[in-house]
């Protein structure tokens, strides 16, 4: 029966970063914090964090990256090393997100592996979906319990045949809610925010954005890194409405200020499982408009406005909606949305593995 516990994420921050403090947060709330270890790479922001919010956080001298495949393969005598040190006393190890070295780390572990399986199979123009795809079955094998964030994702891992070792914890039981600011008259003020990737739909939102360009009632911020918000898409998002484009990393507290500064998060995907930053942001009370795909209807329930179709003409419907409506309700039902997944019971069984 496990009562330690060491969550472990080599990357250089990012959403599995983020996921993994919160994770962190979370079970030190359910087991105490001394049952709770965290080891994340030394040069992650998120230690910072960590440290700030009371958790033993633990710094790993390590190389682990995807970009440097041959540095990691031939670091990976000390990088075990590390991870047996950084384990030692724990009864299981929590891995919070794939990541270069896991899947080889993995093989030497002694301690029981709990995989965060965040997406079953890559996005459609996702990082190095090979590279995903094969490391992820071999944790997915290693496993002794695999965790799903949502009933989605759960559903696609169970037609893998794995459903014997399978938990589902959903991915807004990580994020604790907090007290929405007061929201005054004005624009509404909406916001794109994360990781930058085709399948994030920035071209569903760049048309669903013209029907509404002769409104003022709203304001956009767009904040985030990666290839999909080139120059090419920045100028088909520049309308006067849009008061930022921000081509660049994120750290968890600028987003966390930035969703803490808006009103309506926007998730145009073409292609998702579960959703982060909606999680996110509903835990601060931002209703969210987004496609129907993945477990995005799920995540969000009558927590914003949910397009009939993954493209521009039901986005811009959807969008549409949100703006003419007051929001109240759906902000309300947002937080109460996460308010329910913070204080349900979605990681007692980590006890028992």
């Amino acid at each position: 029966m496990a009562k330690s516990f060491l969550i472990w994420f080599w990357s250089g921050g990012g959403g599995g970063s983020a996921f993994a403090v919160n994770l962190a947060r979370r079970l030190a709330r359910e087991y105490g914090a001394k049952a709770v270890k965290l080891s994340l790479r030394a040069d992650d922001p998120a230690l910072t964090r960590a440290r700030a919010l009371g958790l033993q956080a633990l710094s790993a001298e390590v190389v682990s990256a995807r970009k440097q495949p041959l540095a990691t393969l031939a670091r990976l005598a000390h990088a075990r090393a590390v991870l047996s040190e950084h384990a030692r006393g724990a009864d299981a190890i929590i891995v919070a997100m794939n990541f270069a070295a896991a899947a080889p780390l993995s093989l030497g572990l002694r301690q029981k592996l709990i995989y965060c399986a965040h997406d079953p199979t890559p996005h459609p123009g996702d990082y190095a979906p090979l590279w995903q795809r094969a490391t992820q079955a071999l944790l997915l094998a290693r496993a002794a319990r695999v965790v799903a964030l949502s009933d989605y994702a759960a559903s696609l891992l169970r037609a893998r045949g794995l459903a014997a070792k399978l938990a589902v914890a959903p991915l807004a039981s990580v994020h604790e809610p907090q007290a929405p600011r007061a929201r005054g008259p004005g624009p509404a003020r909406l916001l794109l925010a994360g990781r930058m990737l085709a399948y994030k739909g920035l071209d569903i939102l760049a048309a669903a954005l013209d029907p509404i360009a002769t409104r003022d009632d709203w304001r956009l911020t767009i904040a985030g890194h990666g290839p999909a918000l080139d120059a090419a898409m920045s100028a088909r998002l520049a309308h006067a409405q849009v008061e930022r484009i921000a081509p660049g990393w994120l750290s968890e507290v600028a987003l966390e200020a930035l969703i803490a500064g808006h009103d309506v998060l926007l998730a145009p995907y073409r292609s998702a499982t579960q959703s982060g930053v909606v999680a996110q942001a509903m835990a601060h009370g931002l209703p969210c408009v987004a496609t129907p795909v993945g477990a995005l209807p799920e995540q969000i329930g009558a927590g914003g406005w949910i397009a009939g179709a993954a493209d521009a003409p039901a986005f811009a419907s959807a969008l549409t909606q949100a703006l003419d409506s007051d929001r109240a309700a759906e902000s309300a039902a947002a937080l109460g949305v996460a308010r329910a997944a913070w204080e349900g019971d979605h990681w007692s069984w980590l006890g028992e593995v």
